[in-house]
């Protein structure tokens, strides 16, 4: 085993997001070698990078609304899900269902289950656009770092 020397750009608006993008460059570069690759996704990134070209973060926004034609339609649901925080699978949602139904269906699932469940009322779109608007930021631009060591090879 030794060392060897390795150089890695990597791009993000923080050196951490610049850091993950560079040791993901150096994984498809370089492979997993079992950890002895001499890229940077086998060191211990203890050196400070070096900034090529800094971030432009935004200070302002573009809003763009998402028209609704028509009316959206809700309907009230209620989910039937273990108190003790099950796996997926394990819930269950009841739709045209009334309270005293979704206790019964709990009390059902409780006795064969031998568990503690929870039931909650709930809205779930069922007619119309879920999506709203879309937001993003205006002029950012991701910055450049150089990020040099040394690996295991």
């Amino acid at each position: 085993m030794g060392r060897c020397g390795y150089s890695e750009y990597g791009y993000g608006y923080t050196v951490e997001e610049a850091r993950r993008d560079a040791i993901s460059a150096a994984k498809e570069k370089h492979g997993h070698e079992e950890g002895y690759s001499g890229g940077m996704n086998c060191s211990t990134h203890d050196n400070s990078p070096k900034c090529i070209e800094k971030p432009i973060l935004s200070k302002t926004c573009k809003v763009e609304k998402t028209v609704q034609k028509g009316a959206r339609k809700w309907e009230t649901i209620f989910v039937i899900e273990p108190s003790w925080g099950g796996s997926y699978g394990q819930s269950k949602i009841l739709r045209n269902s009334t309270q005293a139904k979704a206790i019964a269906e709990a009390k059902r699932m409780a006795l064969e289950n031998h568990k503690e469940y929870v039931v909650r009322i709930d809205k779930q779109l069922v007619q119309g656009n879920q999506k709203i608007a879309t937001i993003s930021p205006k002029k950012a631009k991701r910055g450049k770092w150089l990020f040099e060591g040394y690996a295991r090879c």
